[in-house]
């Protein structure tokens, strides 16, 4: 069953053009990515589907109803999970959740608090006030919030943003997990690649003021329909021309080598390489390198720390043609 759907929306600001022509849809417990540089026009769509903007053409749909285009409609089938949060300081926990709960009877309320708070682990916390709670723990009050009226669609504007690595790690598992367990449509807005990867559904991606792209995670990373697409979703090398013309290679697309598929050897072979720059990255050792036949040219490799190739001797390109994409 489809959640939401999205139809050939546009949206300008003034004589800005923000978007055009998005279209995309969301099934029941499905998390979709929208995903792209700041400033490209993700968060815009969430705003119109939660009512926040006006004035966009084209039409949104949650389960199969037309949604009005006005920013006075409020629908409480929408749960909007804002980047900041946006609790209520003067509210402790159980105060913030059950302000959304205002129609309820007193004895339904408690019952549906107190098993958000159980659910959430923040019964040890439901009178503790904002401020003295973590970061993570202030983002699950707010998705609490949201979750308590029971909405069909869940909207995700950079929800770990304001998270460290460890927490916005755990958050995200549970997270996924508890979209799945309620079987909520929900779409996520983010600039984070991994994030987009290790999270959705299916993915999105915004260039040129349109979704280029929109596809399973492994599917739009195995198989980018463009050269924007591939760089975006990961670091990649470019074939310079006259490795191209050795291999036979299509002369009007792009050919490429993501990082990790990159290679060196020190068996000769036509591409010697010299090393212009070496970076220790912790876990990795990046290197750059420039090709002797065109000094112009470089590359970057990753090795691993313990991966034995003498520098000492001369590097040349290893070459695994069956890892080369070639792009638009």
């Amino acid at each position: 069953m489809i959640g939401i759907s999205i139809k050939d929306f546009s949206i300008s600001f003034g004589n800005n053009e923000i978007l055009k022509n998005i279209s995309f849809d969301v099934q029941a417990g499905e998390i979709v990515t929208i995903l792209g540089p700041s400033g490209c026009g993700k968060s815009t769509i969430l705003r119109s589907i939660a009512s926040l903007e006006n004035g966009y053409e084209g039409s949104i749909y949650l389960n199969e109803t037309c949604l009005i285009n006005s920013s006075t409609t409020c629908n409480k089938d929408i749960g909007y999970i804002f980047q900041d949060y946006a609790l209520f300081p003067h509210l402790n926990v159980r105060e913030n959740i059950e302000f959304a709960l205002f129609k309820l009877s007193t004895n339904e309320k408690q019952r549906r608090v107190d098993t958000l708070l159980k659910q959430f682990d923040l019964v040890e916390h439901k009178n503790k006030q904002i401020h003295e709670l973590s970061g993570g723990q202030q983002q699950r009050v707010s998705i609490a919030r949201v979750i308590a009226y029971e909405p069909k669609v869940l909207l995700l504007d950079e929800p770990f943003s304001n998270l460290d690595s460890i927490l916005r790690a755990k958050t995200k598992l549970w997270l996924k997990n508890l979209i799945k367990e309620l079987g909520l449509s929900a779409i996520l807005v983010t600039h984070d690649q991994k994030e987009a990867l290790s999270m959705s559904d299916k993915i999105g991606i915004i260039h040129n003021k349109t979704i280029e792209q929109f596809d399973t995670p492994k599917n739009i990373y195995k198989n980018p329909e463009s050269f924007y697409i591939a760089n975006f979703l990961g670091e990649v090398n470019t074939l310079p021309k006259f490795i191209v013309d050795d291999l036979n290679k299509d002369l009007n697309k792009t050919h490429i080598l993501r990082i990790y598929d990159t290679k060196i050897t020190n068996n000769i072979n036509n591409y010697k390489l010299t090393i212009i720059d070496t970076l220790y990255c912790g876990e990795y050792e990046e290197l750059i390198l420039s090709f002797e036949k065109d000094s112009k040219c470089l590359i970057k490799i990753r090795l691993n720390l313990d991966e034995e190739i003498s520098k000492n001797k001369e590097l040349f390109l290893d070459i695994n043609e069956a890892k080369i994409i070639s792009v638009n």
